[in-house]
Formats: C-alpha cells, sequence, structure tokens
C-alpha cells in the first residue's frame, strides 16, 4: 500500500513538473511569436502609419534659375512659328510657318526623324494617343488637320473658324480646343470622332488656352480684351465668369497644382499672376516689350518669356514674381521647356531655326 502511494505520488509529481514545463514553454512562445509579436507587428504598422500621417508630403525642391547656355541649334526651313514637346519627351514639334512643314526632332541626339509637308501654313499644334496622332492649326483653310507622327503624313481634318491659331488638348484627350482669331470663336473639337461638337463665341479675339489639371475647366486668352474666359467643360463647355488678367492677355498657362495661372500681355509688357480659383488678379510682373509664348518649368519656380520686341528671352523667379535677368535671342515666338526641366528650346523667325538652351541652376 505505502509503495504504491509512494508510486502514485512520484508520478503525480512527475505529471505535475511535465505540465509545469509545457506551460513554461507556452508562455515563452506567445511572448515571441504569439500575443506579443502580433501586437508588435501591428504596433510598428501603427507607428509608420502615424508617422506617414504626421509628415506632410516632400514638396519639389525648387532650383533656381542662374543661366541658360546653347547647347544646340536644330535648322529648319522658313519661319518656325512654334515649338513642342512630345508626350514623353523623346521628340520635338516644330511648325515651320512658311515653309508649310512641320519637322520633328529626336529631343535626346536631335536628329532629323520626319518632315510632313501641309497645304497650308502651320500655326501651333497640341497631342493625343500619346503624341502618335498631332492636331496642327492651318493659318489661312480655317481648319486643323492630324497628322500621323509615326508614319509622317496627315490623315484627317476638322474644319474650325477663320484663322486658327492655339490648339490645346484637354488632360484626358478628349477635346481639342482651337482659337479662331479672325471669327472670334473658339472650336470645341470631340477628339475620338474628330467632329467639331460646338462654337464657342467670345467678346473678343481669343488666342492662349489652357486646361486645369483636373480638365475640368479651360482659360482663353481674350487677346482682343483684358480677361481671361473660363468654361465650364463638363457643362456644355459653357462660358461660366471673365476673370481680369491685364490687357491683351496672349499666352496663359497653369502652375504645376493648378491653383495659379500665369499670363503674358503682349501690350503691357507684363506677365500677369491670377488666382484661379478666386478669379482674381494676384501680382503683376513686368518683363520685356511684346511678351508672347511663355513655358513653365516643371518645378512652378521658374517661368520663361519670349520677349520680342526686345529680342529677349527673360528668366521670371515666380516665388520672387521678378525678371532675374534676360539673354539675347533673335525674334523669338515659340518656346518649349524639357520634361526634366532642364532644357529650353526656342523657336526664332530669324534666323529660321530653334535654339536649345541649358537651364543652369544653383
Amino acid at each position: 500500500m505505502k509503495r504504491f502511494n509512494i508510486e502514485v505520488l512520484i508520478g503525480t509529481l512527475v505529471l505535475l513538473l511535465a505540465c509545469a514545463l509545457l506551460l513554461s514553454a507556452c508562455g515563452a512562445s506567445r511572448g515571441t511569436s504569439g500575443q506579443d509579436s502580433e501586437p508588435a507587428v501591428e504596433t510598428e504598422g501603427q507607428a509608420v502609419e502615424e508617422a506617414a500621417a504626421g509628415v506632410p508630403e516632400t514638396p519639389p525642391v525648387i532650383k533656381r534659375v542662374v543661366g541658360l547656355e546653347p547647347l544646340e541649334i536644330l535648322q529648319v526651313e522658313s519661319g518656325p512659328k512654334s515649338v513642342e514637346l512630345m508626350p514623353g519627351g523623346q521628340r520635338i514639334f516644330v511648325n515651320d510657318l512658311y515653309a508649310h512643314k512641320v519637322f520633328i526632332f529626336n529631343a535626346l541626339d536631335y536628329g532629323l526623324e520626319k518632315t510632313v509637308a501641309l497645304s497650308d501654313e502651320p500655326v501651333e499644334a497640341d497631342f493625343t494617343e500619346e503624341g502618335r496622332l498631332a492636331w496642327v492649326s492651318l493659318y489661312n483653310s480655317g481648319k486643323v488637320v492630324v497628322v500621323d507622327t509615326e508614319a509622317g503624313e496627315v490623315v484627317g481634318e476638322v474644319a474650325t473658324g477663320a484663322m486658327p491659331k492655339e490648339v490645346t488638348v484637354s488632360p484626358d484627350s478628349r477635346w481639342v480646343y482651337v482659337s479662331n482669331w479672325n471669327s472670334n470663336t473658339v472650336t470645341v473639337i470631340d477628339a475620338a470622332r474628330r467632329e467639331a461638337v460646338k462654337q464657342l463665341p467670345m467678346y473678343g479675339t481669343p488666342r492662349g488656352i489652357c486646361f486645369s489639371p483636373e480638365g475640368d475647366r479651360a482659360y482663353i486668352c481674350v487677346m482682343g480684351g483684358n480677361t481671361l474666359a473660363e468654361v465650364d467643360v463638363d457643362g456644355g463647355h459653357e462660358i461660366i465668369r471673365q476673370i481680369p488678367c491685364g490687357t491683351n492677355p496672349r499666352h496663359v498657362v497653369t502652375s504645376p497644382g493648378g491653383e495659379t495661372l500665369y499670363v503674358s500681355n503682349n501690350v503691357a509688357g507684363t506677365i500677369t499672376v491670377v488666382d484661379r480659383l478666386a478669379g482674381s488678379i494676384a501680382a503683376v510682373i513686368p518683363v520685356g516689350n511684346k511678351p508672347r509664348t511663355i513655358a513653365i518649368t516643371p518645378d512652378g519656380g521658374t517661368l520663361f518669356v519670349c520677349n520680342y520686341d526686345d529680342g529677349t528671352v527673360g528668366s521670371v523667379d515666380l516665388r520672387e514674381l521678378v525678371q532675374t535677368f534676360t539673354i539675347s535671342v533673335f525674334r523669338p515666338i515659340g518656346m518649349a521647356v524639357s520634361a526634366e526641366g532642364d532644357r529650353l528650346f526656342v523657336s526664332q523667325y530669324a534666323p529660321p531655326q530653334v535654339a536649345v538652351f541649358k537651364i543652369v541652376t544653383e
């Protein structure tokens, strides 16, 4: 009986010891990979989320432009009216007004890729289908033509008003707006159908056009007046207000975020800074005589301007709101900035060429 009790007692002790060891192991396991580890992962994730929520997105670094250095000359034939960087930034599109041609250059090695003959004088262009199609206004023909930039040929046309000039494609590539100099209208084209859907009347001569980044609004320079016509794109292409912007506005561009519009005033020799949402003038920047085409850097820090009558290209610091320097460029008429913000392309009536400059920053 005693032996049995001793054996039972020993067995019970062994069993209790084993259970204790097992419970201890389970507790340790939970401490490293169970209850403690899972909250640790959640806590780490929450910490990352909280840190991200507490730290604002890093704004783009705005570089101060201190100079323009000549890089290359692209030769064309006679009177290049405008120069555009095609989508992707790999090709340069030049409308040679008096030669009745467009020239397409490689933006990396500056080699000539295509020459497309047209029936009339090309003024401005914009692009759909990621640059495959170019919409080009023809000065005397009352139409835009559609150029296949890969095939190097005209593949369509759409009637506009009299003497079409500016051509601007909406951010979603659905609409093409064309300002008609002699009929005081803007033609609205359905890009997919290649069909004009509206002739939008202006109270004066229309010229420059830009869209808001969202594409819900368009802004048209009434060069025969002193306003930007704001158009509700989604609301049937209706003018909803006239925004003051200075006398004789020629060209308009938007800041990268879309909150500000910059307008060149051809007669006044100024750049007007417009608060887009408020619809009011925020500042006026003196530049040169007869400022025409303008172009903004991708970081939104600098605006370049063709001071046509001065024969200069000006650099405007948009933080200080002042033209900081100019360089001599004979008869500058059109310009574009590379997507990287490192080069400026300027078309010149005479000599007939496109000058390429390195944008020098601090």
